[in-house]
């Protein structure tokens, strides 16, 4: 799943309420978080700590040491035949997983009435057609920019700052992410105001479509616009680059959902998803 190139349309047949673009983000979003642990693996050695394994048609990541990957991603019903199966993926294990199942707002509660399993969060999935159409602010408090390659440390402090990593996991994450400024596919801006950082954002090339994978503004900077002019930034940046279509994800009701709406992006579908964490004993 993964690795299917975002034109590729084979499999895409869907019926009401899916929608094609929202199977297609999730691939999208399934895509960028698989390369991350596939860069981390491979840069650091950490075969041991990082696994990234098809279950099925799901795909599977494990990461050991931070909660945040370990899930599932899989674009139909199927992986609730792979129950089993992706119970075995993560026994032994501190977090267990999250499933992120297909976008079809269609709750899975009675087929996955099993021990250790309970509803969890609820995403929705955002697409417009055409990134260069669409409404965008000025962002005139916040200058956002390119990082320059020695801010490149302050770029993932701040990152992890803004999405509230635990300090203990500080360390690690700033060896393992300094690799994806090598990534070509990514891109990363920073919202300044006046000599202070503000905030982080990046975003991902797939052929003519973007994905807005991470944008976040620092805790004494919310709620200011600060998200706003990083979302727009990436969005015009995008659209100079020749991307067409335009995808992202966001916990459905939340202030990013809101904010890419604002933008002109449309929510094409939702996902409610599925926590797993073994009993003591099993």
């Amino acid at each position: 799943m993964t690795h299917r190139p975002i034109d590729e349309d084979q499999g895409l047949e869907t019926t009401a309420p899916t929608k094609v673009e929202a199977v297609r983000a999730l691939r999208l979003v399934a895509r960028y978080d698989a390369m991350r642990l596939e860069t981390y693996r491979n840069k650091e050695q950490l075969f041991g700590r990082i696994c990234v394994s098809p279950i099925g048609h799901a795909l599977g990541l494990r990461f050991d040491d931070v909660g945040y990957f370990n899930r599932v991603y899989c674009d139909d019903l199927s992986f609730v035949e792979e129950l089993a199966a992706i119970e075995e993926f993560y026994r032994g294990g501190r977090f267990g997983c999250e499933v992120v199942g297909p976008p079809t707002g269609v709750a899975q509660s009675v087929r996955l009435a099993r021990a250790g399993w309970s509803a969890g969060q609820e995403y929705a999935w955002l697409h417009h057609a055409n990134c260069g159409a669409l409404r965008l602010g000025d962002g005139m408090q916040f200058t956002v920019r390119l990082p320059k390659a020695s801010e490149q440390h302050e770029f993932l402090q701040a990152y992890l700052c803004a999405f509230e990593a635990q300090k203990e996991n500080i360390p690690g994450a700033l060896r393992n992410m300094r690799h994806l400024f090598d990534r070509p596919e990514l891109n990363f801006l920073m919202a300044w105001q006046g000599n202070k950082l503000a905030g982080i954002a990046m975003w991902m090339r797939c052929g003519e479509a973007a994905l807005l994978c991470a944008g976040a503004a620092l805790p004494e900077f919310r709620e200011l616009g600060c998200h706003a002019a990083l979302l727009g930034a990436r969005i015009r940046m995008a659209a100079e680059a020749g991307c067409k279509e335009i995808y992202s994800w966001a916990a459905l009701g939340g202030q990013s959902q809101s904010n890419m709406e604002r933008a002109g992006l449309r929510v094409v579908g939702t996902t409610k998803t599925w926590r797993y964490r073994a009993e003591e004993g099993r």
